[in-house]
């Protein structure tokens, strides 16, 4: 078992983690809500999520400009892991936006989230050891996915 998964994380992190995990939800949204303006006047969708991924890489870089000149640096499997995960981003962002390209952002965006079903998969799948789905959770993500459903049918 895995040192994150030894110990109980406190109420104030949790509630965080849930506060940052809703600004993601946001910022995703909006990213997407951007984008189709821009597919929809004839950018590629590619060519978007070519410069967001850039001016997105220039922030991070900023925002870390303090740890990274101190030396900080990830473990060894760490930096292999963010490989993985940004290779899988970019084609994610880089699909999403090409289906602006062809359907509506009213379309895509509900499709786009099945993505606690998928994650769920994932973890179910790699993170055996180290992270548990309890019958709730699995439960509130298969309604989530239930009302996307039902969103993007109507829509």
């Amino acid at each position: 078992m895995s040192r994150l998964a030894a110990r109980a994380p406190r109420p104030s992190t949790v509630t965080a983690g849930i506060l940052l995990a809703g600004l993601a939800a946001c910022s995703f949204a909006s990213a997407g809500y951007v984008a189709s303006q821009l597919v929809g006047d004839g950018a590629s969708g590619m060519v978007v999520a070519f410069y967001e991924s850039l001016f997105g890489l220039a922030l991070l870089f900023a925002v870390n400009m303090r740890a990274l000149s101190r030396g900080a640096q990830p473990p060894r499997n760490g930096i292999l892991w963010g490989l993985a995960a940004g290779v899988a981003y970019a084609f994610a962002i880089g699909a999403f936006y090409t289906s602006l390209e062809r359907i509506p952002f009213s379309v895509a965006a509900p499709i786009t989230g099945a993505v606690p079903l998928a994650s769920y998969a994932f973890v179910l799948l790699l993170l055996r050891g180290s992270e548990r789905i309890t019958r709730r959770a699995a439960l509130g993500a298969a309604m989530v996915v239930a009302g996307v459903a039902m969103v993007g049918v109507s829509a």
